[in-house]
């Protein structure tokens, strides 16, 4: 009777390990070499964020039961960088607006640092294009992929 079920469960197994589930959208080795390739400093990473972005991935959890990437609705999360302040806008209504700047522990990473945390924002931004990453997955957090759409 086991092997059975063992018969039943094993489709099942090979049709839920598609290997395209876990194709990541971008190739991150190339965003970190387009990011250091363009030398960026806090002015030029400045003048790169003004804008809108559209939160468009995420990739969670590494070590979690959760290992995977999501695309984000149009919409769903977005940033305004306006000099220096920042418009948080959720589900397309604007939610918060704070001041931020570079942190300064690091003088080589960018760290965004408002007064109050901003979700889909934490961890080291990296630069690739018209593309931010926010790579919290060192810290067991989310890795965020935005967008610039203005």
């Amino acid at each position: 009777m086991k092997r059975y079920l063992y018969f039943i469960f094993i489709p099942f197994l090979i049709c839920s390990c598609n290997k395209e589930e876990f194709e990541p959208p971008f190739n991150n080795q190339e965003f970190y070499q387009n990011h250091e390739a363009a030398n960026w400093t806090r002015d030029t990473a400045k003048e790169h964020l003004q804008g809108k972005w559209e939160l468009v991935y995420i990739y969670c959890c590494g070590f979690g039961e959760s290992n995977n990437w999501s695309a984000i609705d149009d919409g769903y999360f977005e940033l305004q960088f306006e000099g220096d302040s920042v418009k948080v806008f959720r589900n397309n209504a604007l939610d918060q607006t704070q001041y931020w700047k570079f942190d300064e522990s690091f003088e080589t990473s960018f760290d965004l640092e408002t007064e109050d945390p901003i979700s889909n924002t934490f961890g080291t931004m990296y630069f690739s294009e018209d593309y931010m990453l926010f790579n919290g997955s060192p810290s067991d957090g989310s890795d965020n992929y935005f967008q610039k759409v203005e």
